[in-house]
């Protein structure tokens, strides 16, 4: 005889179950503006503070390479290349002084627009995929074995050669506003992602393809408007993140997307934060590439007053102790207190650490105030900054980290 109590009860606890472990949709980033402490899946809602950040300027190029398009960190070397019209040659660099460590010359293509540069433990790929008219017929990333490179300071090699061309472009009449240029390139495990810089809309489109040479006929899988032109990407694997760059028409007002949190390679599911880097002044932002997780590298094809390529950096810790309107935790142990924010006469700084010296940077990245301070508090007089109000970022260093905060003085 069927115990129909017994069924009863066994349903209500299985009810009861899925009740308990019920996910909660929500943003879980604690340095968005609508942060759920109670959310259990990432919904791809997360708000961000709108923030620009000064780069810290780490060197010039040197004249070999004076249009740095794409850069990567691999193996413990920063690796660039030129844009069209240059040499088919890579470039090893130190990035503490721009200087050219090794020179790798391809011997069987041109360089026709090579616009991004990425890399696995085995081989670095160059994405031969320029095409600002939106008439080339013969995209291709180059596929370098590492192997083959060494450690000569000058050195040979072959490439081999992955055929691309995209299901989605029926025309090929030149054209200034298409969006079919592809100047980003990413690795991750098996695959290369290929993200558009869509001229026309000022979105991106992500392509995958096969590592393996041949040729291939590409299809878009996932797009995001990212309100600009999207000149470089890379991933970071520890974190599972990916960043681009890019800039405005006419290269202006740069800026950087940083994804994470998203489910499988479906990038733009999970958070997308954008953080302004430039202004309104012509700022050719080509490269970026993780030098270490929280640790950005940024390349420039104009360098304003530079005459080469440069090379600049931003740090996680930046943007995120940017994200907090006066407290903000820093790491387990480090908790910073800027207030009040807005300014409107003083300025107070206190961190449970020693603080050696603090900085206070204009919209421009110039330096407008420096002290040394080596204590844990310091008041700063806006009286005697005779400052404009606006928009500073104060700087705060001490002997082991440094730490970027946004303030506005009303």
């Amino acid at each position: 005889m069927i115990n129909f109590n017994k069924i009863f009860l066994l349903i209500l606890l299985a009810i009861y179950a899925n009740m308990s472990t019920a996910q909660i949709n929500g943003c879980k980033d604690k340095f968005a503006t609508n942060y759920n402490a109670k959310a259990t899946n990432n919904d791809g809602s997360c708000i961000y503070p709108i923030i620009t950040l000064p780069t810290t300027f780490k060197n010039s190029f040197g004249n070999t390479i004076p249009e740095s398009s794409g850069i990567v960190y691999t193996n413990g070397k920063l690796w660039t290349h030129n844009d069209s019209g240059n040499p088919a040659t890579i470039f090893s660099v130190d990035t503490n002084n721009g200087n050219t460590l090794q020179t790798v010359y391809i011997d069987n293509f041109p360089n026709t627009d090579w616009e991004d540069i990425t890399a696995d433990d085995n081989y670095i790929y160059i994405s031969d995929c320029g095409n600002n008219n939106g008439v080339r017929k013969d995209l291709k990333i180059l596929k370098i074995a590492k192997s083959d490179i060494g450690n000569n300071v000058e050195i040979h090699v072959n490439a081999q050669a992955i055929n691309i061309s995209y299901i989605d472009q029926t025309s090929f009449i030149s054209s200034s506003s298409h969006n079919f240029d592809c100047e980003s390139i990413l690795s991750i495990d098996s695959q290369l992602y290929l993200f558009s810089k869509d001229r026309g809309d000022l979105q991106t489109r992500v392509y995958k393809v096969s590592k393996t040479p041949g040729t291939y006929v590409l299809t878009p899988f996932t797009s995001f408007n990212t309100k600009g032109l999207i000149c470089g990407a890379d991933y970071d694997p520890i974190k599972k993140e990916v960043a681009l760059v890019g800039y405005l028409s006419g290269h202006f007002k740069s800026f950087v997307w940083i994804l994470n949190d998203f489910k499988a390679d479906s990038f733009f599911t999970g958070n997308k934060r954008r953080i302004e880097i430039g202004d309104v002044t012509d700022w050719q932002t080509e490269g970026i590439c993780y030098k270490s997780s929280g640790q950005i590298y940024i390349s420039c094809e104009s360098g304003g007053k530079y005459a080469n390529s440069t090379l600049s950096e931003i740090k996680k810790s930046e943007w995120e102790i940017s994200s907090t309107t006066n407290i903000g935790i820093l790491n387990n142990d480090l908790v910073l207190s800027v207030y009040p924010n807005p300014v409107y006469e003083n300025i107070h700084v206190e961190l449970n650490e020693l603080i050696k010296s603090v900085q206070l940077f204009n919209i421009l990245g110039q330096q407008v105030y420096f002290s040394i301070i080596n204590n844990n508090s310091l008041f700063i007089s806006t009286e005697q900054l005779k400052i404009n109000k606006g928009t500073y970022f104060l700087k705060i260093n001490t002997n082991t980290e440094t730490f970027t905060k946004q303030i506005v003085l009303n």
